[in-house]
């Protein structure tokens, strides 16, 4: 396979915020469980999912990438919200048997791989003819040069309708494969690695709730559209009767959306005199002059409507809502 010959549609990124740790213990994943959103009790070896923790009142604290492998549940997080991630699983803790590893040295980093091309890209730099199905994890071999072979570990993600697959691996190899990557730039195109800027203005327009900024405690996760990691028939965790209440007789106040202003507008969404939402992220200004944004709008002032519609904002701005 050539991959020049390819329309290559291919995104590469390596968060400089992002933290794992190894969750040990027998009790790992019942304790995970009880704590989070998601039915984390069927999750197999090398098996992936998204779960959120959330407060009594159901309001987000962090969304977790969670991990089932060999015998330890490897955590994902932003470095931001590591320590309250922490002190979280152990205001909770009620004498199960874990054991939390924040300097395990397997998996420091990771690598972003998006967009519909991914697969033919990593099988081309890899030399392997991969197919993984979502949720699921593999271990791949490579020759480090000077180094003998290393271990890397391939997800397959899902994150809303966002898939992608994520590289794990120690800092030190993350960065040579990086440097790989690189390396054979002359042998395909349209491919463009990401800085915390690019990945935030690719996250807006593709309205995707991003800590802290969208998931945070002023919301919950059916605001957010994160109604996908939520599993209504397992057992009880911390917040599930809130959420349960509030999706079971309509309560959600808001809903995140993409909005586009090609005019400077204030946080605070108001129409007609009335408070309507308020902008959560930004994209930067060198991305169509920033007019992207993503904003919690209340539900009444969208009431039912089912198509893209614009607004007069109280600045006389014209906001453009995608629905």
């Amino acid at each position: 396979m050539n991959l020049a010959e390819l329309n290559l549609n291919v995104r590469i990124y390596t968060p400089s915020k992002y933290k794992f740790i190894a969750v040990k213990g027998k009790d790992s994943i019942d304790l995970l469980d009880r704590l989070t959103t998601n039915d984390l009790k069927s999750l197999k070896s090398m098996e992936h999912a998204y779960s959120l923790l959330v407060s009594p009142k159901g309001r987000m604290i962090e969304m977790l990438s969670v991990l089932n492998l060999e015998g330890q549940i490897i955590l994902g997080c932003s470095a931001d919200s590591l320590n309250k991630v922490l002190e979280w699983i152990d205001f909770y803790t009620f004498g199960e048997e874990v054991e939390i590893i924040l300097d395990q040295k397997d998996y420091q980093s990771k690598i972003m791989i998006m967009g519909e091309n991914s697969i033919s890209f990593i099988n081309f730099i890899f030399g392997i003819d991969m197919s993984l199905s979502e949720g699921k994890s593999m271990f791949i071999a490579l020759n480090k040069q000077h180094y003998g072979r290393i271990k890397l570990l391939i997800v397959n993600k899902n994150y809303f309708d966002f898939g992608h697959y994520e590289i794990y691996a120690s800092r030190e190899d993350v960065d040579y494969v990086l440097k790989l990557f690189k390396q054979n730039r002359h042998n395909f195109k349209f491919v463009d690695y990401l800085n915390d800027d690019k990945f935030n203005n690719y996250r807006i327009v593709n309205n995707l709730a991003g800590y802290p900024t969208e998931i945070n405690e002023n919301y919950n996760p059916l605001e957010a559209g994160l109604k996908k990691y939520i599993n209504f028939s397992k057992g009880c965790y911390v917040g599930q009767e809130v959420i349960a209440r509030l999706d079971t007789y309509s309560k959600v106040k808001n809903r995140l959306v993409l909005i586009k202003s090609d005019t400077e507008v204030d946080s605070e969404l108001i129409n007609k005199d009335k408070h309507i939402g308020n902008i959560t992220s930004y994209t930067s200004p060198d991305f169509y002059n920033g007019d992207y944004k993503l904003a919690y709008i209340r539900k009444s002032f969208i009431k039912d409507i089912e198509s893209d519609f614009n607004f007069i904002n109280n600045t006389g701005s014209e906001i453009k809502v995608y629905i």
